[in-house]
């Protein structure tokens, strides 16, 4: 009798390695790629400009999403024809059915960029980078917003809807605060809660506007999102200064951001309240910088809600794209060991038994330009 032919046996580790997995991280500002092997290994990093299509348009977007995986590609030797295995798009803007229209553009117009996709918003990239099991992004860059997923697999949002319609405590809304109490300030329709001394000359240094008809052209003709928002560094320089309008702007950012923790952790389910820690919030973005002058009113919201009795904050110490590259792996049921503990560091662990409201300090006198010689056209 023959003896049976077996077939030999796989090296599915070699198979792993020649895997090529793509992760987007896209926000407002600007976008990341990371192309991983099937062991979940980093093999390069791309940075790329904004990937948000409500800006862009659908069809700019893909091009700017091909362009980064060509850089990708290049670096690693892999030729234009060869697709990756598959690429996970985490974008700012990318919440709705359209969605399907930017996936189905990369498949007709840059068909050799990769063989499936996975396709969200760049809140799921965040969270999925540093939890497999549930609980919440709050992303305050450019924008902000928020999402949470339970335990169960429920989503539940907050926000994201984008500068006409929200993007609360986000660096944008530090600048456009800003600059609304210092225009009602000067017009007289509503005074400044505080001296308007540093942040308008800040304004019209950074802006190039000696006065306020020379902003027009940044608030409507050559409006552009992140520049405007990038005004939020001097707004956080102010605060390291003392000055009292700026402290009073991340005061109410720090509420902002909270009241998302709280919206979403009212739709939070027993499990993802009781972990150990308590609730789990991953924080992204730049505002975050800035906890040190955020922190109380941020705590004192939170503590005033009664929504939750512990919570646990964390900081990404990869790039959210990590998130996006897992997607990709999972859209194709691929698995490989994922770190979690090593993507995120705790940085602030409340606890309501162990809180105590911070007493109100009384304000440094600043050392500011006299406000007679600013204040004005």
């Amino acid at each position: 009798m023959a003896e049976k032919w077996a077939e030999p046996e796989k090296d599915l580790s070699a198979y792993a390695r020649a895997i090529r997995l793509g992760g987007i991280e896209g926000g407002c500002t600007r976008s990341t790629l990371i192309i991983m092997d099937g062991e979940g290994g980093p093999l390069t990093e791309v940075e790329g400009p904004q990937t948000n299509h409500w800006i862009l348009g659908i069809e700019e977007t893909a091009a700017r999403i091909n362009a980064m995986v060509q850089r990708g590609k290049e670096n690693l030797g892999i030729p234009e024809t060869v697709p990756l295995n598959a690429l996970g798009l985490c974008l700012s803007g990318c919440e709705d059915e359209s969605n399907l229209v930017l996936v189905e553009t990369m498949r007709e117009q840059y068909p050799n960029a990769a063989k499936d996709y996975f396709i969200g918003s760049d809140t799921i990239g965040g969270l999925r980078t540093a939890s497999d099991n549930g609980g919440i992004v709050l992303i305050a860059g450019t924008g902000s917003n928020a999402i949470m997923i339970n335990t169960d697999g429920t989503i539940a949002k907050c926000g994201g809807w984008g500068h006409m319609m929200g993007d609360e405590g986000s660096a944008y809304w530090l600048t456009h605060r800003a600059c609304k109490y210092v225009f009602d300030d000067i017009d007289g329709l509503f005074p400044s809660p505080e001296p308007i001394c540093y942040v308008w000359p800040a304004f019209r240094n950074f802006f190039k506007a000696p006065d306020r008809t020379d902003m027009l052209q940044h608030l409507y003709k050559d409006f552009d999102k992140s520049k405007f928002a990038s005004f939020a560094v001097e707004i956080a320089k102010g605060c390291e200064k003392k000055d009292p309008l700026c402290l009073h702007l991340m005061k109410e950012c720090g509420v902002l951001l909270a009241k998302h923790i709280v919206a979403l952790a009212n739709k939070a389910d027993r499990a993802a309240k009781l972990a150990q820690g308590g609730l789990k919030v991953i924080c992204v973005g730049s505002v975050w910088k800035s906890w040190e002058y955020i922190k109380n009113s941020f705590l004192d919201e939170i503590h005033d809600s009664d929504a939750l009795d512990e919570l646990s904050l964390y900081r990404l110490t990869v790039s959210g794209a990590t998130g996006a590259c897992y997607l990709a792996a999972e859209k194709i049921n691929w698995a490989f060991p994922k770190p979690y503990q090593n993507n995120a560091e705790i940085f602030y662990h409340y606890k309501r038994e162990n809180y105590a409201k911070p007493v109100e300090k009384i304000k440094s006198k600043p050392i500011l330009v006299p406000c007679n010689t600013v204040k004005g056209d």
